[in-house]
């Protein structure tokens, strides 16, 4: 199975369109996963798709905080934009989720 019909198929699992996800390509696991708000250390069970987005939404926030520091405004406000894709999906999707872990 092609990792593109795996995740197509996560998706529809969980109830997703494919064409509402904010980024492309991520890996999707298997099974449900906990994530932790790295500031609370709330712990929130999230499914495949959930916890791949946040994975994703996470790091661009990382990533953000890194380009800002070495001077690269550009890139930081690019990588706020892809952070901010993520979070509002949250608020659509799993709004509990988002209080919990983003806000």
């Amino acid at each position: 199975m092609t990792a593109e019909f795996h995740n197509l198929e996560m998706y529809k699992k969980y109830g997703y369109d494919i064409k509402d996800v904010p980024y492309l390509g991520m890996e999707i696991g298997d099974s449900n996963e906990f994530a932790i708000n790295p500031y609370t250390e709330v712990k929130v069970e999230l499914n495949p798709v959930e916890i791949a987005v946040f994975d994703v939404l996470m790091g661009c926030y990382q990533m953000h905080l890194m380009a800002g520091e070495a001077g690269d405004h550009e890139g930081a406000k690019e990588l706020y934009n892809d952070y901010y894709k993520g979070k509002d999906w949250f608020i659509e999707n799993n709004v509990d989720a988002y209080f919990d872990l983003i806000d």
